[in-house]
């Protein structure tokens, strides 16, 4: 029997706010199972014991799992104590947006040894400056000793018609699938390809921006129903 595929969305849709209860309980309301959270201290104070553990609770009020951190480009000398949340709370992946890839190198070097004992993945995302396109991506991740994967955002292709050929070429090193709501893309053939590449992790849905958390959820949970069908028949 195959895999039931799993949706989250990214806690960065309360970016400007710190993370909340209330925040989870909406995000659950509309059906999604995962979180990828933020790491960004006005949002998670994730370097304080004390917020770790609150956030622990909370997510179990709202039933929810943590897939992974992200981590922005202006943020990556917090990636250490971003990651060292996983002593805590379970997850898969630390995700680094690269500013600089050779000057990130030695950080993800450091981060795969330390995250290795947690669990937990370091992944680079594909939104990455200088790591486009994907072929570039794929060769920076292949040249660690150890296991680096990719967290791939579907809307970075710029022309949909190439994002098939995009998942086959990261599909060995693939850790998370950033799916955007609004887009040209031809969901049936993207995700057939997902299937026929063995892709099992979960899809975080990226709604578009709106004036409403709300709405910005139902377009999400509306996109994610979509793609539930596509699944199914494909």
């Amino acid at each position: 029997m195959a895999t039931k595929r799993r949706f989250g969305v990214s806690t960065h849709l309360y970016h400007a706010q710190r993370l909340s209860r209330d925040h989870l309980i909406e995000i659950a309301s509309y059906g999604f199972e995962l979180v990828e959270v933020s790491a960004v201290r006005a949002h998670l104070g994730f370097a304080n014991p004390a917020d770790v553990a609150d956030l622990q609770q909370r997510l179990a009020e709202a039933r929810l799992d943590v897939h992974g951190l992200h981590v922005p480009a202006h943020a990556t000398g917090d990636a250490e104590q971003a990651l060292l949340v996983a002593r805590r709370i379970p997850m898969r992946t630390l995700t680094l947006q690269v500013g600089r890839p050779r000057e990130a190198a030695k950080t993800i070097d450091r981060l795969a040894a330390l995250a290795a004992p947690l669990g937990v993945t370091i992944a680079v995302d594909s939104n990455s400056e200088g790591l486009s396109p994907i072929g570039s991506l794929v060769h920076f991740v292949e040249g660690f000793d150890a296991r680096v994967g990719i967290s791939f955002d579907c809307a970075s292709v710029k022309r949909p018609a190439d994002l098939v050929d995009a998942i086959e070429t990261a599909s060995e090193h693939l850790v998370t699938l950033h799916v955007p709501v609004e887009s040209r893309i031809d969901w049936a053939a993207a995700l057939t390809t997902v299937q026929k590449v063995g892709y099992e992790g979960p899809m975080i849905v990226d709604p578009p921006p709106r004036t409403s958390t709300k709405e910005m959820l139902r377009l999400a949970r509306a996109a994610r129903e979509q793609m539930e069908r596509c699944l199914a028949e494909s």
